[in-house]
């Protein structure tokens, strides 16, 4: 099991990163500021710290520039509860102008911040949530 969700880990960090390259040309922006959203407290903190510690550890061995950009990670504690990520999310999108939000422990809180990934046209990349419905249509999320 830990094999299989350190794989997943790094999976992840890899698509997070990866899909800067994806990014649309119009964006002239120095930097790209990915929200990553994460349990780091609470029942779920375990998935949400081997998720940051992976990320860390890709650009620790990758670098931090990506397609000429540099990667600014924006971490956000939701303790994997809804409410929270929706805040949160709020706050990355508008606040922190991120370019798209990543993470999400849980099913819900990757559903409670998909309506806002599509009202801002950003992507959602879902790590760690496990149903279908969390990446079903009509989202603009990613599972990874």
């Amino acid at each position: 099991m830990f094999i299989r969700t350190k794989t997943l880990s790094w999976a992840a960090a890899g698509v997070v990163l990866a899909g800067v390259a994806a990014l649309e040309p119009a964006q002239a922006q120095e930097s790209v500021k990915i929200g990553l959203i994460l349990p780091m407290t609470g029942g779920q903190a375990s998935t949400g710290k081997q998720i940051d510690n992976a990320v860390k550890l890709y650009m620790q061995q990758k670098g931090d520039t990506v397609a000429g950009k540099k990667i600014e990670i924006i971490l956000k504690d939701d303790a994997a509860v809804p409410d929270n990520t929706k805040r949160l999310a709020q706050e990355l999108i508008v606040n922190d102008k991120v370019s798209f939000i990543a993470g999400f422990g849980v099913t819900p809180a990757a559903l409670a911040a998909a309506p806002l990934a599509t009202q801002a046209k950003i992507p959602e990349i879902v790590m760690a949530a496990g149903t279908s419905i969390a990446t079903g249509p009509p989202r603009t999320a990613s599972r990874k």
